[in-house]
């Protein structure tokens, strides 16, 4: 697949996803008033705001599952109109039902278990600094639908605005139209007080939100791209339509400066069906963005993978990366 067609495809779906996500995690994060989570916090009902957080995830792994079927269909016929006329996708196949519902799976349990932590993060925090159930609902409310960095984040420009710190005019994702007060209360010595603090923190949670769902969008989708080509040609090859020893594929990295060093390497790696590319770091990868994958060679991948299909006679070769 051209990288012009693969990026076409990513940014179609991936601003769905990634408003799907934002809309439900603030939806979460709204279900309950500072108030209440003090309540439920005072209460030992913590649980319950765990719950909310799952059920968010649900929604957008829901969302996801619509959107690989969505995906597959247009990975099919790209492939069926430029590589192979014989290659089609049945979103209905058992195989590629039990893999959208895997990755369902995958990515709640992925989304609960960073929400798990972030809020116990926040909870072992107030606890050490003698936080009041209060401040310690509202730090809870402001990190819902993050991973424990981003949540660490919020906690940590929160305390440099309480502090009166300079560092607080040092984080990227801040709102720079209130630099002049922030930096008159520092340089003053002036508290900026609990309200104006609340907004602050709060427009930068909404700013990590919107960039956590960029990545999770993004992520998805690479992955579904490539992961409903596989299904394609794994269904091509179960009903006799081609032969996996002429199935030739290619990975092309990113040639811009996001692309993980790793990843610039396996830049012309050449692999038969069926047999993993190597990263840099060593990793197995199937193709950009495999789950099975670590984290550290997955996020926000910027690379694509071609496949082509070689005339008869021809076997496909593995190169590069350990098969030299």
């Amino acid at each position: 697949m051209t990288r012009k067609r693969l990026e076409e495809i990513l940014a179609r779906h991936s601003s769905r996803l990634a408003r799907r996500y934002r809309q439900v995690m603030q939806r979460a994060r709204d279900q309950r008033s500072v108030s209440e989570l003090e309540t439920a916090l005072s209460e030992g009902r913590i649980a319950e705001v765990l719950t909310e957080a799952n059920e968010a995830a649900r929604a957008v792994a829901a969302e996801v599952a619509v959107i690989d079927a969505a995906v597959g269909a247009e990975a099919a016929a790209y492939i069926a109109d430029r590589v192979a006329k014989l290659v089609s996708y049945d979103g209905t196949n058992p195989a590629a039902v039990a893999r959208v519902q895997a990755n369902g799976a995958r990515l709640v349990t992925a989304i609960t278990e960073g929400q798990r932590l972030a809020i116990g993060e926040i909870l072992e925090d107030g606890l050490a600094r003698g936080l009041n159930p209060r401040e310690v609902a509202r730090s809870i409310r402001d990190v819902i639908g993050l991973t424990p960095d981003r949540a660490q984040a919020v906690a940590n420009y929160r305390r440099a605005l309480e502090s009166l710190d300079r560092r607080a005019l040092s984080y990227g994702l801040r709102d720079k139209r209130t630099d002049a007060a922030v930096k008159a209360a520092i340089n003053g010595g002036k508290p900026l007080g609990a309200e104006r603090i609340d907004k602050l923190v709060s427009r930068y949670a909404e700013r990590q939100l919107a960039q956590r769902a960029e990545v999770i969008a993004r992520t998805e989708m690479l992955r579904a791209v490539h992961e409903a080509t596989d299904e394609a040609y794994d269904q091509a090859e179960a009903n006799g339509q081609i032969e996996r020893d002429r199935v030739q594929e290619e990975w092309y990295a990113g040639k811009d400066g996001r692309t993980r060093h790793s990843h610039r390497a396996m830049s012309g790696q050449l692999r038969r069906r069926g047999v993993p590319f190597r990263s840099g770091n060593g990793n197995a990868l199937r193709y950009p963005g495999d789950p099975q994958a670590p984290a550290s060679d997955v996020i926000q991948c910027r690379c694509r993978r071609t496949v082509r299909i070689l005339p008869p006679g021809k076997s496909a070769v593995s190169k590069g990366g350990g098969y030299e």
